[in-house]
């Protein structure tokens, strides 16, 4: 029977162990990365005066100089790729908080001429700065239209409409991107500094920017203005406000979150009547302990004080002081004697009742 070719083509296609390894379009090989990262990390460390090892800089620049007329084969790729690796290891060590791939991005950034370099070094911070220009120039733009005014400000959303409401809307939410980019292009603007940028991470201040204008127009215009009325938040108007919210959208999350907590709280009742009685049942429990040790300690000296009263040896009377100390030390009720056994025949008493017979019948 002929097989289908186009069942074969459907097979070799979902099956991962056959398909052909492709490389990512534009992604370095790992050779490639490994003299470009210990390149730019000798060069950070040199030009910001770090302290490395004279052995591994000549190495390095022996390395960088002769891997192009060096031979192909493969004894002598592995132990030039082998020197390489030890040489990152160093300098990584050498650079550290700073990373390879950061102190890399920069270098390779900063030796690439931008039409709009002078914004930033990599563009993440050229499209944060941008972005901020653009919602500064927003703020002012919608801030000359004769609708912006703290009148229709303070009318808010619901008693407000039409043309008016648009316009002051717009401005708010300029207001709020305006406090949200300047947030997000200071901490980028850090982790440039410090050499530790990752470009993985780029698309999360884009969301950043994204909950600010959301939480910059919640903390203005949803939430009730009372929740503010005892804080230093209460003589700020309404810009201010938007600007605050887009400037920390965790701020307005936590807010959120205790108000919902709020509720939780009138829906299931006042947690701390459950604390109050958990803390006194243990209570209970703790004094009904303590009363049921004394009540042991009790026993074990009326039964040492009919001991007294019967004469015995001054042997048992010790061995029963003994025993009533080292309980009472160790903090344990145990075992008591039981008030109508002999005192030479209790089980408590630490010896046996041969010896006590005999100590009681020695001659005092």
């Amino acid at each position: 029977m002929k097989a289908n070719p186009a069942l074969l083509a459907l097979a070799k296609a979902v099956r991962p162990d056959t398909a052909p390894e492709v490389a990512a379009p534009g992604a370095p090989t790992l050779a490639a990365q490994l003299r470009h990262e210990c390149e730019a990390m000798a060069r950070h460390a040199l030009q910001h005066g770090l302290h490395v090892a004279p052995d591994t800089v000549a190495r390095l620049v022996a390395l960088l100089s002769s891997d192009e007329r060096a031979g192909t084969d493969g004894a002598s790729v592995a132990a030039r790729m082998r020197d390489f690796a030890m040489i990152h290891a160093r300098l990584s060590q050498v650079v550290a908080p700073a990373t390879p791939q950061g102190i890399a991005l920069l270098d390779r950034h900063r030796h690439t001429p931008h039409v709009i370099g002078l914004l930033g070094p990599v563009p993440l911070i050229r499209a944060l700065t941008l972005a901020a220009i653009g919602f500064l120039c927003a703020v002012i733009l919608s801030g000359l239209s004769a609708e912006v005014s703290e009148e229709n400000l303070e009318r808010g959303m619901l008693a407000s409409s039409g043309t008016a409401l648009l316009v002051n809307m717009l401005f708010l939410m300029c207001c709020a991107g305006l406090g949200a980019s300047f947030a997000t292009l200071f901490q980028a603007h850090r982790y440039i500094a410090n050499s530790t940028y990752d470009p993985k991470f780029d698309a999360s201040y884009g969301a950043r920017l994204i909950l600010g204008l959301i939480a910059g127009l919640i903390l203005v215009e949803i939430l009730p203005a009372h929740l503010f009325a005892g804080s230093s938040a209460s003589g700020f108007g309404k810009p201010a406000m938007a600007m605050l919210g887009g400037f920390s959208a965790s701020a307005v999350h936590r807010l959120l979150q205790r108000v919902v907590d709020s509720l939780e709280t009138v829906v299931r009742g006042d947690p701390s009547a459950q604390v109050h009685a958990a803390l006194e049942s243990q209570r209970a429990y703790a004094s009904s302990e303590r009363m049921q040790v004394q009540n042991e300690h009790t026993q074990r000296l009326l039964t040492l004080q009919r001991t007294l009263d019967a004469g015995a040896s001054i042997d048992t009377v010790r061995q029963q002081l003994a025993m009533l100390t080292r309980t009472a030390l160790s903090g344990d009720g145990g075992a008591y004697l039981d008030e109508g056994a002999a005192p030479a025949d209790s089980a408590a008493a630490p010896a046996s009742s041969d010896a006590i017979s005999a100590s009681a019948a020695t001659p005092r």
